[in-house]
């Protein structure tokens, strides 16, 4: 009977339990990304059924489950999740982004699925430059960002833009930069700066001729694509408010110069400059006394000021994207107001009817810059701070150090420091500023005539007004010296006004059969047409304390101006085929016709092929810790179009003779000048393994760029002019590696690493008459068949004479001689350019919190350092401040090898300058340096939704903190160019020479969306 019982009994509770599971109950909850921001229309299903929500704005739900059901949430770009209905009624959810989904990456062709890809390109999206340290340069944002890709900064100058190397160097006299496009136009690497980077949406940039031979003529140095943000349809309005405070300063340095009592000790131990001549101690302790920071004195910390507002929505068919924003940044430099930009910018899509959607971007810049004097000039604050000696002092002083006052009371300037020359006085009485206006748009209509067939035609328009204003203020120390003492003033302003329109057409088929076999075919033409103007115009004479324009000016000095265009036409076809997902071919050609270009050449034809193949796609291929493998290779050509508008023709110009004007020539030109190409191909693998937490990718590629441009000069016999001709060659290969890991995914606490590194090797294989070649950018390099491009070429020094304290040097044959006149030779290995670089970087998440780091790094370049040569000039130049290591010279009795030679000195003068152009100044350019780094917090939604905000994150970020460069002295990353030197052609990183310091930048920003 007991048994019996207990039997009912269970099935009873069996009853019980299975009517509980089966029946209904509401469940709510939230679904955030993460982050911790709610994803509003994300789907929550039961598993197995087509019952689901979606949820609201703030990213709630609410759905009818039984218990031990299934709810599936997902999110397009976002992994799905599976929870189990349990006892609770509240289940809240966060998303991760799913890194196994294929990333779409714009091409030439548009969008496409990264597994479509045949190519090498690059993807750098918004999230990614959000990461970075705030910078209102693009090009210097992507240093590190993006595989194969140099990024060297020209100085330290806010704004400044970065010289830019795809797969190391493509060319000797043509350019080096890539090409850019910005929503379909082409621009200049200025312009492209002038754009806010909060406005980007994503940035690819293409690096083999299978992405860039669509491109032709202009894509031989890669191709930067700028996509900028666009409205979504059927999205709510949105607006964000973004502000940004930032402090910089000057890197320390990683030397030290000598303050008052050391540098008057120097000068006494060489018995010459003012320590050597002075009478008492008093008069010692008196300069000692000034001990003046010429630093602290010529600089000042910055400032930098950032406000963006935008408006982001779209409905059924039409969405927008509008935005304005400000910088401002006050630079370190004391007097110099360096930067202010506003920026606006206004896309709108509008889909007229089924077949046709029209669309428009339109772009506002404008941008002011301060510029100080640069290079090895005396007006040069930067050269200033380290030449001017620590007890001379910026105002007049007495014997007493007291300041002496003007009759008003004002303190006096010190017009009597190095050379006579107060750069202190210069900031103010000698000024220089640039001002840009740039204006973009574009316009397309894209008319889809089929379900297979469709048409779009883009015109766009890129204009900048380009004002450089120096003035020579009245009665200043440079116009007195310059004007025998008469407070003249003079002005000089020179401009630019530079229009390029395109019309670019493209036809587009898409077909597939048994959505196996996909194919499209697109067609292409395109005509640019570039206008550039210039003028120039002095004049001298102006009131003291009145206005500058020119007209007030007593004496109209010169003027002057040109003009030159340029017009480029072109047809071009492509063909992808994609097999299944599994094998995807594709094909270009393209015909160019540009207008520099001899008239024989003035047409040229360039093609690429390549192909990929989805392993993973494979029926046979089951690999459980293997998601993603892909294969990948490429061949082509591409152009360099990169030269002046009229290389191509023989010009003229007038010239006086007798005392009368003659027409002479000024350029011999040649008919059969033409483009450089390059041939390239590569090969490449990516991969994800373990549910694609490890991604990664190795790359190969090899350049031939032959044609290159080089003048050949003839006998003098025959004129002993130069024509420019297509006569060298040379060659540039690599490896490229990248990888991913998400080392904690699927936890509250979210960590990930990534990084990329690159190895470059190049070689001059052709040079005219394979001579060796010194060119205009070079100043201690030379160009050498069978060696690298820009190799050094300098005496070798070979350390101090331990008898009497001589330099000593190589000569070319290895003997040792104290006369480094004309033994200068070929270092081979040793250039400018870099072996090996790449960043890595570090990104963490937790509870709205996140921190990323960015690091980058560089080795095996070499760096001239003229900055030392004069910091430790063995009392050539007593008169300029020295560095503390002045002391460790030789002197009788010195057994230490590692010594600097005997310095000039009333006793001693020796038979060569010690202080030659030699190795002993040229230093390893290795370094790393802490990029960016950052810390945001997300407030959660429970509080941004009482506060009526979508969004609300605050952060401090950091830029340039920490740098180890074991050898060099200074700052390894900036060379020379600035202001005026960015005009001219230099070689990225060959020497550096008292360029805008590097700073450290620490910032505080907050951004609001609502």
């Amino acid at each position: 009977m007991k048994t019996k019982f207990s039997g009912i009994l269970t099935l009873l509770l069996a009853f019980v339990v299975q009517i509980s599971f089966a029946q209904e109950k509401t469940i709510s909850g939230t679904v955030s990304d993460e982050m911790g921001l709610p994803l509003p229309t994300a789907t929550v299903i039961i598993k197995g059924t087509t019952s689901g929500v979606s949820t609201d704005f703030d990213g709630n739900y609410t759905i009818k489950a039984k218990t031990g059901d299934v709810l599936n949430f997902s999110y397009v770009g976002y992994a799905t999740v599976s929870r189990t209905v349990g006892t609770s009624n509240t289940i809240n959810v966060s998303l991760q982004p799913d890194n196994a989904l294929e990333e779409v990456v714009i091409t030439a062709l548009g969008a496409r699925q990264k597994d479509e890809l045949t190519s090498a390109v690059s993807n750098v999206s918004a999230e990614d430059l959000e990461k970075i340290a705030p910078s209102v340069s693009i090009d210097n944002m992507l240093q590190g960002q993006a595989a194969g890709v140099q990024v060297t900064a020209q100085n330290g100058k806010p704004g400044q833009t970065a010289f830019i190397r795809i797969r190391g160097i493509g060319s000797i006299n043509a350019g080096n930069e890539p090409l850019y496009i910005v929503d379909g136009a082409q621009m200049d690497e200025s312009f492209v700066n002038g754009i806010n980077p909060s406005d980007i949406e994503n940035i690819s940039v293409l690096k083999d001729a299978a992405s860039t031979s669509i491109y032709g003529a202009r894509g031989g140095n890669g191709v930067v694509l700028v996509t900028t943000k666009r409205g979504k349809v059927n999205k709510g309005a949105q607006f964000q408010l973004s502000s940004r405070v930032s402090s910089t300063r000057k890197i320390k340095d990683n030397f030290e110069m000598m303050d008052a009592a050391q540098k008057l000790q120097y000068e006494r131990e060489l018995g010459l400059g003012t320590g050597a001549g002075l009478a008492t101690q008093a008069d010692y302790n008196r300069l000692v006394d000034r001990n003046t920071d010429w630093q602290d004195e010529l600089l000042k910390d910055g400032f930098i000021q950032s406000i963006n507002f935008s408006a982001v929505g779209g409905e059924e068919k039409i969405n927008y994207f509008f935005s304005v924003g400000n910088d401002e940044d006050s630079g370190i430099i004391q007097d110099i107001d360096a930067y202010n930009r506003t920026t606006a910018r206004l896309n709108v899509d509008y889909q007229a009817k089924d077949w046709v959607k029209i669309g428009t971007s339109l772009g506002f810049s404008s941008m002011k810059t301060g510029d100080p004097r640069d290079r090895n000039n005396a007006q040069n604050p930067i050269r200033a701070m380290y030449d001017y000696n620590p007890y001379e002092t910026k105002w007049v002083v007495d014997g007493d150090n007291n300041l002496v006052l003007d009759a008003n009371g004002n303190k006096i300037l010190n017009e009597n420091l190095l050379a006579g020359y107060p750069v202190t006085a210069e900031l103010t009485g000698n000024t220089t500023d640039r001002f840009y206006t740039r204006i973009f748009g574009n316009g397309f209509l894209d008319f889809t005539l089929t379900d297979k067939l469709s048409f779009k035609t883009q015109v766009s328009g890129v204009y900048e007004r380009y004002r450089r204003e120096n003035f020579l203020h009245p009665g200043s120390v440079l116009d007195l010296i310059v004007n025998s003492q008469i407070p003249t003033g003079s002005k000089i302003e020179n401009g630019s006004f530079d229009l390029t329109y395109s019309w670019l057409n493209k036809v587009t088929y898409n077909t597939d059969i048994n959505d196996i076999h996909r194919l499209q075919f697109n067609v292409f033409s395109e005509y640019v047409n570039n206008d550039f103007r210039s003028y120039s115009a002095t004049g001298k004479g102006f009131p003291l304390g009145g206005p500058s324009t020119l007209n007030v000016a007593a004496t109209p000095d010169a003027v002057g101006g040109s003009r030159s265009q340029y017009t480029l036409f072109s047809l071009a076809a492509n063909v992808d085929y994609n097999y299944d997902g599994r094998y995807i071919l594709n094909a270009t050609v393209r015909r160019d016709g540009s207008s520099r270009f001899g008239e024989n050449t003035k047409y040229g034809n360039f093609y690429s092929g390549s192909l990929a193949w989805n392993v993973d796609n494979e029926d046979f291929f089951n690999v459980d810790a293997i998601n993603t493998l892909r294969l990948r290779a490429s061949a082509g050509t591409s152009g360099n179009d990169q030269i002046g508008n009229y290389s191509a023709q023989t010009l003229y110009g007038f010239n006086a003779y007798n005392g009368n004007n003659a027409l002479v020539p000024a350029q011999y030109g040649s008919a059969d000048l033409g483009w450089e190409q390059n041939f390239s191909y590569g090969v490449g693998v990516e991969f994800g393994l373990f549910e694609n937490r490890v991604r990664g990718l190795v790359d190969y590629y090899n350049r031939t760029t032959s044609d290159l441009l080089l003048s050949q000069r003839y006998s003098y016999t025959l004129g002993g002019f130069s024509i420019l001709g297509n006569l060298g060659e040379m060659v540039n290969k690599g490896l490229e590696f990248e990888l991913s890991v998400d080392i904690l995914r699927d936890t509250e606490l979210k960590w990930s690493v990534n990084g990329n590194v690159n190895l470059y090797d190049n070689e001059v294989t052709k040079l005219v008459n394979d001579e060796d070649l010194f060119t205009a950018s070079n100043f201690y390099t030379i160009l050498r068949v069978g060696e690298e491009v820009d190799s050094y070429y300098i005496t070798e020094y070979a350390g101090v004479n331990p008898a009497n304290g001589e330099a000593l040097y190589y000569d070319t044959e290895g003997n040792i001689t104290n006369n480094p006149n004309g033994n200068e030779k070929l270092l081979s290995g040793k250039s400018p350019y870099a072996k090996l670089d790449g960043s890595f970087a570090t990104n963490l998440a937790y509870k709205g919190f996140d921190l990323s780091a960015n690091f980058y790094f560089k080795t095996g370049n070499y760096i001239y350092n003229l900055m030392e040569q004069n910091m430790l000039n063995d009392g050539t130049d007593i008169n300029s401040n020295q560095r503390v290591e002045a002391f460790n010279y030789w002197t009788p009795g010195t057994t230490n090898s590692d010594v600097l030679p005997r310095p000039t000195s009333a006793s001693y003068s020796p038979d060569f300058d010690t202080n030659t152009a030699s190795t002993r100044f040229l230093q390893k350019g290795d370094y790393i340096r802490l990029r960016s780094l950052q810390l945001g917090y997300n407030l959660p939604s429970k509080f941004t939704d009482k506060l009526s905000l979508d969004a609300l994150r605050v952060y401090a970020a950091g830029n340039n903190l920490w740098t180890y460069a074991p050898h060099y002295k200074g700052d390894p990353e900036v060379g020379i160019g600035s202001g005026e030197t960015q005009e001219g052609s230099v070689t990225p990183g060959e020497f550096s020479l008292y360029s805008y310091p590097t700073t450290r930048t620490l910032s505080f920003g907050i951004d609001v969306k609502f």
